[in-house]
This record gives structure tokens, sequence and C-alpha cells, in this order.
């Protein structure tokens, strides 16, 4: 049931991604390599100005990522996801179907804006409720949480290539994915036995600002090093799909790397080789994707990683973590960072990762859990 349900959750999460993208371009009118007469053969098209795309754009990533720590706060004290989870799913199906109905939006409004704001809070809410979930089958282990980011960026790519023609079905896809929750009785009732274990578990601080400091700086950089990177040829409609699908491959994998080999690995091999492939190979498409998904492993590790920086507060972590990821992102476009600045900001991402659990003062659920090599950790009956 348990792996079904993050099966399920991360279906959703590809469901959600992509219905609120979907309708952030159908806001701002932007159809992508040429698919209107209007763009004249351009990469993108847009009746709207630049300012006035860039805010939109720039709105929807501060409330659907920046409101992400409220609402993990929210779910840490009250100790309930699955009210927001089913109201998230739930609204986003419907406000799309009516928007599709309606034939709405024609252009940039106050009634447009407002409903780019529901669908933001939508997402805010559906991604902390949904990871509230995830979080309690990851208490020993990394991989359901790569499993569920992974799909997202799917999501993000077939709502940004395929809007308005997904919105309608993107939202179905959100309701059913409700439904099929309902159906695997994802409810209040299967979090409560993780709250009251780390509710009772024994640390050492209750938030460790160092390692907690550590991990916000990786992500924060990660994400301005990874937007940063050049790559060396026209990026077309086949090449966002792959990138989509290796940047999966990547966060799904790497849940599964740290558990085989341990978080110290992830950090200090897969990072460094994606940020030599994303530079020196960037040229080359095939060896620019593996570098895209070598680079992708270490999200599952920073989020496991936070949980143990805020044991008592892990959907807090959760949100603070993709708060900042998306800072480091949108502060990469708003600057020209040059490749070899970005290369050496990807190599200080896993260094700060890897030097995480080593400040941090609840060592055993890091250092005994997951630092370690699977097979280390079989031999002293600690197997996750």
């Amino acid at each position: 049931m348990a792996k079904l349900r993050v099966a399920l959750l991360s279906a959703a999460h590809l469901a959600m991604d992509m219905t609120t993208v979907a309708f952030v371009y159908v806001l701002i009118g932007v159809r992508e390599f040429g698919a209107l007469p209007e763009a004249g053969g351009a990469a993108w098209y847009s009746p709207h100005s630049a300012a006035a795309i860039a805010a939109c754009v720039l709105a929807y990533d501060l409330l659907a990522f920046g409101l992400q720590p409220f609402v993990g706060a929210f779910v840490d004290l009250k100790k309930r996801a699955a009210p927001l989870l089913y109201a998230s799913l739930f609204g986003a199906g419907m406000c799309a179907a009516v928007c599709v109905l309606c034939d709405f939006p024609q252009g940039i409004g106050a009634a447009s804006a407002a409903i780019l704001v529901f669908f933001s809070l939508c997402n805010a809410v559906f991604h902390v409720s949904a990871g509230a979930f995830v979080i309690a089958e990851s208490e020993k282990k990394c991989a359901p949480l790569g499993v569920f980011v992974s799909l997202g960026a799917v999501g993000v790519a077939l709502g940004r290539l395929y809007a308005p023609a997904v919105l309608f079905a993107a939202g179905a896809c959100c309701a059913a994915c409700a439904a099929g929750a309902l159906f695997l009785k994802t409810n209040d009732q299967a979090l409560a036995p993780h709250f009251e274990r780390i509710g009772r578990a024994e640390v050492k601080e209750n938030v460790g600002l160092a390692p907690l400091a550590l991990l916000v700086f990786a992500v924060f950089v990660r994400g301005l090093g990874g937007a940063a990177m050049p790559s060396g040829y026209a990026a077309g409609e086949l090449y966002v799909l792959l990138a989509a699908i290796c940047t999966a491959a990547g966060k799904a994998a790497g849940g599964f790397l740290a558990d085989a080999f341990g978080t110290k690995s992830v950090a200090l091999i897969c990072l460094p080789v994606s940020a030599c492939l994303m530079l020196f190979a960037n040229g080359i498409p095939v060896l620019y994707l593996a570098g895209l998904a070598l680079f992708n492993t270490s999200m599952p590790v920073t989020l496991w990683l936070s949980f143990a920086a805020m044991p008592r507060m892990r959907n807090t972590a959760f949100g603070v973590m993709a708060c900042f990821l998306m800072l480091g992102s949108v502060f990469a476009m708003s600057v020209s960072v040059p490749g070899w600045l970005a290369f050496a900001l990807v190599l200080i991402s896993g260094a700060a990762i890897a030097a995480a659990p080593h400040v941090s003062k609840n060592k055993p659920q890091i250092s005994e859990n997951m630092s370690r090599p699977r097979k280390a950790r079989k031999e002293e009956g600690k197997d996750v």
C-alpha cells in the first residue's frame, strides 16, 4: 500500500505541475518553437511584453515555492495533511476544467491574475501535503523522496510545450489522482504513527542551524549553478522532453543511490561528474543530458538530510529546501553567471551537502542510517 501511495503521489505531482504550468503559459500567451504562424520561425512567441511575462512567471514561482515553508509549518503543527492534499488536487482540477470550458483567460488582467494566484496556492499546498505522506515513508530511506519529486520535471515540460491543449486533461488527472488517493486510504490516520514516532524520538537539537545553513546554501547555489550551466546547441521540442526525462531519472535514481552507497558518495561523485559533463561536454547532447541526470541525483539527498536538521519539523524543512532552490534558479535568470563560476558553484554545493552530516548533532539519524554504504549497515543490522 505504501509503495502504491508513493507512486500515485508522484503521478499526481506530474499532473499538478502540468496543470499549473500549462495555465501560466496560456496566461502569458507563449507558444514555443514556432508553434504559431505569428512566431515567424522564432523560438517562442507571445503577444505580451517581456515585463508582463516576467511578472507572471515570477509571481507564480514566488507563490508556488515561497509559500511551501509556511504550509509545511502548518502541517507539522496541526499534524494534518490529507484535507490540504484533496483540496489542492480537486481545486486545481476543477479550476482547469472551468478555464477550458469558458475559454479563459484571454489576456493578463485582474481576474486571470487571481486565478494565477489560486493555481500557485494549489501547487504549494499540494507539494507539501503530498510530501508529508512520502516523508512518512522516508524515515529510514531516501528512495521514496526521489520517486516523488522525479516526475514534476516531466509535468513542467509537458505543460510548457503543449499548453493549452493539455490543460483540461491535466486537470482531470489531478482529480483522478485525488480519487485514487482516497481509494488507497491516504488520510491523516496514515500519518499518525509517523508523527508519534518523531515526536517521541530523542534528538539533541530541534533545529540544527549549522547543517540547515549548509543545505540551504547547497540548494541555492545548486539552483543558481544548474540554471546557469550553458548548453552548446539549440534546444528544440525533443530536447526539452529528453531533458525533463533525464532530470526525472536523476532525481529518482538519487534516492536509491543514496540508500545503496550513502549520501556522501552522491554528493562528492555525482555532482562533480555532472558539472564536468555539463560544462566541458555541453556541445554533445547525449553527454550533456547524462550530466543533467547526475546533477539531479542530489535533490532527494538534500531533502533527506534536511529532516535530520529539523527532525520534528520535517515538512517545514521540505518547504525550505524547495523555496531556496527556486530562489537560486530565479537569481540565475536575473544575472549573468559565467560557465566557470557555475561549475565552481556546483562543486561547492556537493561539498556543502557532504559536510552537513558532520556538523549535525543528530548523528544517529544521518551518519548511522544514511552516510555509510549499505554493506556496512547490513553488517551492523541497521540496513535501511
